[in-house]
């Protein structure tokens, strides 16, 4: 399995979590350093984003490091990959095999899909088995990259969407309202968080007054470039996700 973490080559305290933590499963894995957006200039951080774009440097920089492993990966054979930020622990419910078995969930068709490993409060169908007791689901929307499966229709696609960076990376519910992608969730948590007093989060959030407006215009400019079909499978699965709001909840 490709597994790989986006890391800042320059941040040892996190590199040494993502070791311990990799090795007490005794898994496999490379690094892939981070690009720090915030260390560039304004000139050369306005090419890659989006004019007036509403993101932070470092939202941007995240997004361009995951475009960026995307870039590797569709340039090697592998047909899934799955990617970790830095600041992660595994718990209990963690097993390898379960990987293996969304891995072939995730290539057993050019359909794309992607696999957060943690659960949803928007899950929607049980789809399989994914190991003793661990089920995966279908879901509208999830939140962060820390822990994430996908193939290699998923990431073209994603990558497409966000050259330049237009959203968060981690923009699910508009990747899957403009038929980016299906997403996937689990019943269990698989990989989660650190506490921010244990690892503080190098992601700020330029939190404006018209941040929401920007990134309605943002998603409404690639929605507008949709043929009619696309259109109409959007308004689909916005108007199923609104009709299920009342019913979201983290319970299965």
């Amino acid at each position: 399995m490709d597994i790989v973490v986006i890391s800042d080559k320059n941040n040892e305290v996190r590199r040494q979590n993502v070791i311990k933590e990799f090795n007490k499963e005794n898994i496999e894995f490379r690094f892939f350093d981070a690009i720090m957006a915030n260390k560039m200039s304004k000139e050369e951080l306005a090419t890659k984003s989006i004019k007036d774009t509403f993101l932070s440097p470092s939202e941007i920089g995240c997004a361009l490091s995951h475009c960026g492993v995307y870039d590797e990966f569709l340039k090697s054979d592998e047909k899934s990959i799955m990617i970790c930020e830095d600041d992660i622990y595994f718990t209990k419910y963690f097993n390898y095999d379960s990987l293996l078995k969304i891995k072939e969930f995730l290539e057993e068709t050019d359909e794309p899909r992607l696999v957060v490993l943690q659960k949803s409060i928007y899950h929607h169908k049980r789809i399989r088995s994914v190991g003793d007791n661990v089920n995966l689901y279908s879901t509208r929307n999830a939140f962060c990259t820390h822990g994430y499966m996908l193939n290699r229709t998923a990431a073209r696609n994603i990558k497409s969407f966000q050259t330049p960076v237009r959203f968060e990376i981690d923009a699910f519910k508009f990747y899957y309202w403009l038929n980016a992608c299906k997403l996937y969730c689990l019943d269990k948590d698989f990989i989660v968080q650190l506490a921010e007093d244990i690892i503080p989060s190098t992601v700020e959030k330029c939190w404006k007054d018209d941040r929401k407006a920007k990134k309605d215009a943002a998603y409404k400019e690639l929605y507008n470039q949709l043929p009619l079909k696309g259109k109409l499978i959007s308004q689909f699965r916005r108007f199923k996700k609104a009709i299920y709001k009342p019913f979201e909840s983290l319970d299965y």
